[in-house]
């Protein structure tokens, strides 16, 4: 085989991947969060042997989906502290989630389904839990550092379950609220969180 003809076969296995990870990401925005190996590849116009080419299993394409979208909104997922006057930092913490947590959702829950039996799943939702709690942490510092030892640890533990992706679901999909006003509600808990 010539090199440009390698070249091209490489190149089509990416488009393939990409197409793939497209389209699984594109089936769980319209609520199919477990489809069938048979229901990518008939969307993707490939055989199912075509699919597990490039996905050993469906944990490899979840990893390959959370890859994904780390690359896709890294800097949210970068979670840098919030500056600014109290109001300031809290609005920026509310709508810091707001914007990832709708950026993610449909992937999100899909992994969700995968995480019990995922090492790498698991491995990532902790490593992302810890920077967003280190996100809050390091906003409210001021806060938190004028408050007892054992106070600002419970004030920390609040503030983290308030800005969560569990509160977010929540508010989001159980209790049927708009993005804006699932917002305006962690605000409010961070406010009371934070209140003397």
């Amino acid at each position: 085989m010539t090199a440009k003809a390698e070249d091209g076969r490489v190149a089509r296995g990416l488009r393939t991947r990409e197409a793939v990870i497209d389209t699984m990401l594109e089936l769980n925005a319209e609520g199919n969060l477990t489809p069938t190996i048979e229901q990518i590849a008939e969307r993707v116009g490939r055989t199912t042997r075509a699919i597990y080419q490039h996905f050993q299993d469906k944990e490899a394409l979840a990893v390959a989906m959370a890859e994904r979208q780390l690359r896709t909104h890294g800097e949210l997922f970068r979670a840098r502290p919030v500056e600014g006057d109290l109001p300031q930092r809290i609005s920026g913490i509310a709508d810091h989630r707001a914007a990832l947590f709708e950026a993610v959702a449909p992937a999100r829950r899909a992994a969700l389904v995968r995480l019990h039996a995922s090492p790498e799943l698991q491995r990532q939702q902790t490593e992302v839990a810890a920077h967003l709690r280190d996100q809050v942490a390091t906003t409210f510092e001021p806060e938190l550092g004028a408050l007892d030892v054992d106070t600002a640890a419970d004030t920390l533990e609040l503030l983290d379950l308030h800005t969560s992706w569990d509160t977010w679901e929540r508010l989001r999909t159980w209790q049927g609220l708009s993005a804006d006003r699932a917002k305006q509600l962690v605000s409010s808990l961070i406010t009371q969180a934070l209140a003397p």
